[in-house]
């Protein structure tokens, strides 16, 4: 379910604003089991609520997806390792790989829990300028010249756009999707989330994944990085090589 172009994409920059596909939400559900092998901890293991923790935290900090400066190293093994992320163990959680750089890296990532899937892409930020805030204006303004409709709302994360696209099924018949687009301001990253499927709140599905990205931790890096540069996702070696059977599956 790519919603980033993989034609001309570069590890420096990347477009924040590019719509997802129409079809987005269908590959979704159809990929649940194709990335059975790429799910996270195995369906095993569970995260503690970190809400009183991140209450606590100093002002300007997220409240989720986190920094890698808000978790202690004894919870370090409650998460996976990705790369830009460290993405909490929890049961059912599929994770899907989007937008190749390379052979070894993405960059995005698709976390998926029942009918309900969310795309984050995480990119360096300045650290005394916030992304977010600039980047709906331009969310707002492609997506009106696409002929789509855009809510803006205050929603989990704060606020976010709600996008209807208009879309055609092969049988000719026409309807729209719903996507959420929401933004989270860290230190010195941004991450970017596009959710699909169950984009209701109320979403049984929906909340449980809420809950796992907002224990979602970014690792930025220490490495000098342009503004709006891709931290790239890279998998588990396991995962790699089970990634790479499931391909040669599909190709067979």
């Amino acid at each position: 379910m790519g919603l980033f172009s993989r034609k001309n994409q570069a590890k420096d920059s990347t477009d924040l604003t590019a719509t997802p596909k129409s079809e987005g939400a269908t590959d979704a559900q159809t990929e649940t089991g194709k990335s059975a092998a790429v799910k996270s901890a195995e369906s095993s293991g569970k995260v503690k609520a970190e809400t009183s923790e991140a209450a606590k935290q100093p002002k300007g900090l997220p409240n989720g997806p986190l920094d890698l400066s808000q978790i202690s190293d004894d919870k370090m093994a409650e998460y996976a390792d990705f790369g830009a992320f460290l993405v909490p163990k929890i049961a059912g959680l599929a994770i899907q790989p989007e937008s190749p750089l390379d052979e070894k890296s993405f960059g995005s990532l698709t976390m998926q829990f029942g009918k309900a899937a969310v795309e984050l892409l995480a990119v360096a930020a300045p650290k005394s300028q916030r992304l977010w805030e600039d980047l709906r204006k331009e969310v707002r303004g492609d997506t009106a010249k696409q002929g789509n409709t855009c809510e803006e709302r205050h929603g989990s994360f704060g606020e976010e756009l709600l996008v209807q696209l208009a879309v055609q099924a092969s049988n000719g018949q026409r309807g729209h999707v719903q996507m959420r687009y929401c933004g989270v301001d860290g230190p010195n990253w941004f991450v970017r989330l596009v959710f699909n499927g169950a984009v209701s709140k109320d979403d049984s599905d929906m909340q449980m994944l809420e809950k796992a990205v907002k224990a979602l931790v970014v690792v930025r890096g220490a490495r000098p990085m342009t503004p709006r540069s891709i931290i790239p996702v890279v998998l588990p070696d396991e995962l790699t090589q089970q990634l790479a059977q499931i391909q040669q599956e599909q190709q067979a």
